[in-house]
């Protein structure tokens, strides 16, 4: 049984596409594209796990996916193992368009919120030009293994967040458009391994923008590792000794 304010994702099968949903209330639906399947990345990967569990408790709906080839995924990744090339994209960006439309189709929303983590970012990129693409999110998009260029041309809300120390990731190479926002996690790298829950709160707040009722549910009360003196009922009867001689 799930409890209020629990979260939970539901596993569901989109085509050929291993994927987990959570519903929300909140427009719009996210749709999050992993990082680079060749390097072992998938949706279990920990930032697209902490998106996902930002922008549910935020109210949206979300949807997470491996592309084909990847974990439960049926077919074959065009990258090769180990490869950090990122040049054909067409087969993720018609797997993120079919996520998409289930998405949209599950919630009966008008637009969806592409938010693509590193390699997920390039392939963004290439699909946000779809119509029912709304908003487009681009986390640690990395300008050392693909040309980025493209973010100029964009038309529709923006935001790009990056790591203040991303070997990948050159801010000075991005040319984002007018009226985009630019954020920088301070103290964190490529992975997140530090900012990690500074980054999901950040495209939280983007998505809600100035509407005041689009506030997460405060966190419970912190009882995890709290110390407490435990004290045992004596009883009535005599004490009980241990009896240390072997005899």
């Amino acid at each position: 049984m799930v409890l209020s304010g629990q979260y939970l994702e539901r596993s569901v099968v989109v085509g050929e596409l291993d994927a987990l949903y959570h519903r929300g209330t909140r427009e719009p639906p996210c749709a999050i594209a992993a990082p680079h399947p060749a390097l072992g990345g998938s949706m279990l990967s920990p930032v697209v796990a902490q998106l996902a569990w930002a922008l549910t408790r935020a109210g949206h709906p979300t949807m997470r996916f491996d592309y084909r080839g990847v974990g439960a995924s049926r077919g074959v990744s065009r990258h090769g193992v180990g490869s950090t090339r990122i040049a054909d994209l067409q087969d993720e960006v018609a797997d993120l368009h079919r996520i998409c439309e289930h998405l949209l189709a599950s919630t009966h929303m008008a637009e969806v919120c592409l938010v693509g983590y590193s390699f997920g970012a390039a392939v963004a990129l290439e699909a946000v030009q779809e119509p029912r693409v709304g908003r487009l999110v681009l986390i640690a998009p990395p300008t050392q293994l693909y040309d980025f260029e493209a973010i100029s041309a964009v038309r529709k809300p923006l935001l790009i967040v990056c790591a203040h120390q991303d070997p990948y990731c050159d801010r000075s190479a991005l040319r984002p458009p007018d009226g985009a926002r630019l954020e920088i996690i301070p103290h964190s790298d490529h992975f997140f391994g530090r900012g990690l829950t500074e980054l999901g709160k950040t495209v939280a707040e983007w998505l809600r923008g100035d509407r005041s009722d689009y506030l997460a549910p405060p966190d419970g009360p912190e009882v995890a590792g709290a110390a407490a003196e435990l004290e045992l009922d004596p009883g009535d009867g005599d004490s009980l000794e241990l009896d240390t001689d072997p005899e």
